[in-house]
């Protein structure tokens, strides 16, 4: 049986693709701990340089702050970042 592929989104020109803890944890009385999508204007579009399991090559919007975050997480070199927005900074 071959494995059926999802269809990637493509980047959001409008909104940031990330997505943030929404401030809920085990200790906060209400409130479900999960992630929330970041709502802030995209400046970049990060692609992934080779493909996943699936075969297909990712990408996303993100923000100046969800890219810097990004950054620090993912290895040199995993991915290639263009800027969308001329006042986007890093």
């Amino acid at each position: 049986m071959s494995k059926k592929v999802k269809k990637l989104k493509p980047p959001d020109l409008t909104q940031c693709q990330a997505e943030k803890p929404n401030g809920c944890t085990v200790m906060t009385l209400g409130g479900r701990p999960g992630l929330v999508r970041c709502q802030a204007a995209p400046g970049w579009i990060v692609t992934e340089k080779k493909p996943g399991e699936d075969g297909q090559i990712g990408s996303m919007s993100l923000c100046d702050d969800c890219l810097e975050v990004f950054l620090k997480q993912m290895p040199d070199g995993y991915a290639e970042i263009k800027r969308i927005r001329a006042d986007a900074d890093a």
